[in-house]
């Protein structure tokens, strides 16, 4: 086509050139020539054009086109000019021979090469056999399930035990397949098939976990309804007095977001705060498969603190040794306080290791002083060296450091109590008693605080004999509740102390009679009265 181009352009440069040559020169035949002489006639050297090569890489090759030649007149000068004018020779001009080259047949032209396939690497062949294989296992799981069935005969069950040693192998490796292909589709039934066989070993818990992590982590394939219907039927039979629980659990789904790990991880961190020992071994076994299985959670350390709580209400060396590994493993993670809380929990509860849990109560204040964890910690502390280890010294220095550190006023209450406690009845401390207890009247609100006036006063009366001070109590009871009951004895008590105890009829008398005046219908006005007529005697009065 390049070729053919360029020959139409030659002829329309070429041709009004020749066709002005033409008109302006007389036509006359050329002198013949020999090949002995030389013509005379003026010089024509014949010009080619070349077409331009066609492009290398041209799939199909075109001949070449002949050349154009033109006879271009040569500039001559004559040897002598006659006298009169000679026309010139005429100078014939050839037309330019123009080869169109033939079209390429379409029989010529090779077919478009097909798409290379793409190449297959060892990972890909993996893969592909392993997809294969991941579809013939589920359909082996399936078959065995089916046929390893108890007959529904009820003398042949009766003769039978509901566990049969192939449901060990058969739950063994679909927990190993739901590890290895979490992202699988078919796994969704995998999960079902675990709950059946569960539940034909009549561990309806872990039947229930299995159902529960299946409508987790497939929301939307078609055995997520047959794990409701099955829910709700384990609610209203086997698990019925966990129905509350089952119910808690199922409402949690609804809250679930995420990919498949997220929403799987969503519902073990809501299970580890589970409480019920029947459900914790089927959540730990959950939350150590969800670890090998995890593609895609970052927060690992959430689903191993949930392992670690369940196993608390399993083993307290299994606990131990998770709440260990959490804390080694997992040393940026916020769920440290609380690992070292638990950790000192198991040694307290389980183990009776409390000298232990002293230490690990103590190492939690030490390292997370402000943490919620640390508050729990301190009262735990003071309850380990009060009841437990005796150490009385060291119980009221945990106390007093609740006091000195904390404004959570139901906290140091309990301090405060159990510190009176001690100093009132264990370490023979009773002005330190008074002392505790007076704080306690200065921080509680009602009951609370009338009954701390009351243990305040009666120490002063019995134990201490501090007279001005059972006084000042009693003013304070008084000031606290003036309509209460107790109010109206305090007053009258201080007008005992100060006759019989400080020894001032005096003012005594004029105690009594100020009772008499407030409350002259209360049965201890009688004796006020009483005690008014014998000191004015005594006093010389009428």
């Amino acid at each position: 086509m390049r070729q053919f181009t360029l020959a139409l352009w030659l002829c329309f440069v070429l041709a009004p050139a020749m066709a002005i040559d033409e008109a302006a020169t007389p036509q006359t035949p050329p002198a013949p020539t020999t090949a002995s002489a030389p013509p005379t006639s003026p010089i024509t050297e014949p010009v080619s054009v070349q077409p331009t090569p066609p492009a290398a890489d041209s799939a199909v090759a075109q001949p070449a086109p002949a050349a154009i030649t033109a006879n271009i007149p040569a500039q001559s000068t004559p040897a002598a000019a006659p006298s009169q004018a000679t026309p010139a020779p005429a100078v014939q001009v050839e037309a330019p021979v123009i080869y169109i080259p033939a079209a390429p047949r379409v029989v010529d032209c090779p077919p478009p090469a097909p798409p290379k396939p793409p190449t297959e690497t060892p990972a890909t062949q993996l893969r592909a056999a392993q997809q294969n294989l991941a579809l013939q296992r589920v359909e082996l799981f399936r078959t065995t399930v089916k046929n390893t069935m108890p007959s529904k005969n009820l003398f042949s069950r009766l003769l039978s035990s509901s566990s049969k040693p192939i449901d060990g192998d058969l739950l063994s490796d679909m927990r190993h397949f739901s590890e290895r292909f979490p992202e699988h589709p078919e796994t969704a039934e995998v999960f079902n098939l675990m709950a059946q066989v569960h539940q034909r070993t009549d561990n309806h818990y872990a039947a229930a976990i299995d159902w529960l992590l299946l409508q987790a982590a497939y929301p939307d394939s078609p055995f997520s309804k047959e794990a409701t219907k099955q829910l709700r039927a384990l609610a209203d039979d086997d698990l019925k007095k966990n129905s509350d629980a089952l119910k808690a659990m199922t409402a949690q789904l609804g809250k679930l977001q995420g990919d498949h790990d997220e929403r799987l991880a969503g519902m073990l961190r809501y299970l580890g705060d589970n409480t019920e020992k029947d459900f914790a071994a089927p959540i730990t076994e959950a939350c150590a498969s969800f670890l090998v299985s995890n593609q895609s959670w970052l927060q690992e350390d959430m689903i191993e603190h949930a392992l670690a709580r369940q196993a608390m209400l399993v083993d307290a060396q299994i606990a131990l040794y998770r709440l260990d590994k959490m804390l080694v493993m997992y040393p940026s993670s916020p769920l440290r306080p609380d690992s070292m809380l638990s950790i000192g929990n198991v040694q307290h509860d389980s183990q009776k290791a409390f000298d232990q849990a002293a230490k690990s109560y103590s190492k939690l204040i030490e390292q997370y002083p402000d943490s919620a964890e640390a508050k729990q910690a301190y009262e735990l502390l003071g309850a380990t060296y009060d009841v437990d280890l005796q150490d009385y010294p060291n119980a009221i220095k945990t106390y007093e450091a609740i006091v000195a550190h904390y404004r959570d006023v139901p906290l140091v209450l309990r301090a405060l109590h159990a510190m009176a406690n001690i100093q009132q009845n264990k370490t023979n401390q009773p002005a330190r008693a008074i002392d505790s207890y007076l704080k306690i009247a200065d921080l509680a609100k009602g009951a609370d605080g009338l009954q701390a006036l009351l243990a305040a006063e009666r120490l002063a009366m019995l134990t201490t004999e501090d007279w001005r001070t059972a006084i000042d109590i009693n003013n304070r009871i008084v000031a606290f509740a003036p309509q209460d009951d107790e109010a109206i004895k305090a007053q009258f008590n201080n007008a005992d102390i100060t006759e019989n105890k400080l020894k001032d009829k005096e003012a005594a008398r004029k105690l009594y009679s100020d009772f008499v005046s407030k409350y002259p219908n209360h049965e201890l006005s009688r004796n006020a009265n009483r005690r008014i007529e014998s000191l004015n005697k005594d006093l010389g009065k009428p």
